[in-house]
């Protein structure tokens, strides 16, 4: 005789029910699944063939039209064609031509230079420290004869310094001829002092009367002092003639 028991049976029916409702859970979602990823596939073959569906929320950027220049183009007939407006250039511009350096002529004269007109006192920055003075060259050239004839000096600053590299203009006439030159402060510093100069006018000394003036230049050669006209001596105890400036503003 079989003998059932009830008890067993309803248990194992009870784990084939859950077993059964776990089966259809997993398989509706793998269904899921499956049809999300036909669906995202689907999506992603439309964008493909056309990228400019309104479906796509990143279209590409419009392409501008390209024309067709092989093509005449249609002018309208009531098209006018507007009037040119003449465009007037500016009025040609002169440039100031730059002050350059006089060459020095070869020439003989015995005119007087031409002397430009002061400005005011006090116009310029460097002025006379003290009249010109006439002496022995021998007092600076303790070596040397009265065979010769010369301008020299210094330049100081307001505190009296010396003044370097100050451009110092002469011109005039010397002897019959004319005279153009020019020198740097401290070139003669061995005689006259860390800014001294000096010129060096003949072998001999002769008189001459306002025939010469001597004028300091800025870089560009523009005066930054007066003209100071000179006389010289033809006396060997006055063959140099001794002119100082001093920085005065």
């Amino acid at each position: 005789m079989n003998f059932v028991d009830h008890e067993e049976l309803a248990d194992r029916q009870k784990r084939q029910v859950r077993k059964q409702k776990r089966d259809l859970f997993w398989n509706v979602m793998t269904g899921l699944v499956i049809l999300a990823t036909a669906t995202l596939i689907g999506y992603l073959a439309i964008l493909f063939s056309n990228p400019y569906i309104g479906l796509n929320p990143f279209p590409p950027p419009t392409m501008p039209v390209l024309v067709d220049l092989s093509k005449p183009t249609q002018i309208p007939e009531n098209f006018v064609s507007p009037t040119p407006t003449a465009f007037m250039l500016p009025p040609t511009w002169t440039p100031t031509p730059r002050m350059t350096e006089t060459p020095k002529p070869t020439a003989t004269s015995t005119q007087a230079p031409t002397i430009a007109p002061p400005l005011g006192e006090g116009e310029y920055p460097f002025e006379l420290e003290s009249d010109p003075v006439a002496m022995a060259g021998t007092v600076f050239h303790t070596d040397g004869t009265c065979s010769w004839q010369g301008i020299a000096g210094r330049v100081v600053d307001m505190d009296g310094n010396p003044v370097p590299n100050i451009r110092v203009h002469l011109q005039g006439v010397y002897d019959g001829k004319t005279v153009d030159l020019t020198t740097l402060t401290g070139l003669a510093a061995e005689w006259y002092g860390d800014s001294g100069f000096e010129f060096v006018l003949g072998d001999k000394a002769i008189d001459s009367t306002d025939l010469l003036a001597v004028q300091l230049e800025d870089q560009s050669f523009l005066p930054i002092s007066t003209q100071v006209i000179l006389d010289t001596y033809a006396a060997c105890t006055r063959n140099l003639i001794l002119v100082n400036f001093k920085q005065v503003r």
